[in-house]
């Protein structure tokens, strides 16, 4: 029997396409926190800070950048691995951008700060989560910029050479500025010491898509 409603079929599959359930996924798309060995350091440290022997050690930065695979994402978490050079425990803040030169610098977001909880171990993993909500990652090549906003902090960044990343996914070498010199890039090619978890976006369901193929398919044939 003709149906007298045509289109009610592939309306009900629109339906069940927009109603599927999510495929998303956490993926650690690079990761060389365990892996590799230390290859240099790069010194991060507050407006305040000051050398052992008192000199001013103030203002340092550091970044690097990183590629995104061909599928969107979002960014969830990123661990990194510092010493700490001294008492003052400032917090270090992460900004986000693109750009394509150091440290990037085109619509930039803070993904967040985070400071160590005490001086000891020296050497220790941080963690910032993004803010709410996460970060949408597209195809591109972003820039991690890693500064001491304020107090007198110091710390070092470490790297190393051996990244493990998803397909698609790279990490950029890391570079390094202080008030008197330009960016410079580490020679030999050391990497930032991090791991990085995104969260996948999934495609729509290719079965449902595929079955929206057969029914209008059947329909030019009636």
């Amino acid at each position: 029997m003709k149906s007298n409603h045509p289109n009610l079929i592939l309306s009900c599959i629109g339906i069940l396409i927009a109603a599927a359930p999510s495929q998303a996924a956490t993926v650690i798309a690079i990761d060389n926190l365990a892996v590799g060995s230390q290859s240099f350091s790069a010194s991060l440290s507050g407006p305040t800070a000051t050398s052992f022997f008192g000199g001013d050690f103030s203002d340092r930065e550091v970044a690097f950048s990183f590629t995104t695979g061909s599928i969107d994402a979002y960014l969830t978490e990123l661990k990194f691995v510092t010493s700490i050079g001294n008492a003052q425990l400032s917090p270090i803040q992460l900004t986000l951008s693109t750009g394509t030169s150091v440290p990037g610098g085109v619509n930039p977001v803070v993904l967040g700060s985070v400071a160590p909880a005490s001086s000891s171990p020296i050497t220790q993993t941080l963690t910032v989560g993004p803010t709410i909500p996460p970060v949408l990652l597209a195809n591109t090549t972003y820039w991690i910029h890693m500064t001491v906003p304020t107090g007198g902090g110091i710390y070092s960044i470490a790297n190393t050479n051996t990244p493990i990343a998803e397909p698609g996914w790279s990490l950029g070498t890391t570079w390094l500025q202080d008030p008197l010199d330009p960016w410079s890039e580490l020679t030999s090619g050391p990497v930032a010491r991090i791991r990085m978890t995104v969260e996948t976006i999934p495609e729509p369901q290719a079965a449902l898509l595929g079955g929206l193929g057969i029914i209008a398919l059947l329909r030019r044939r009636r």
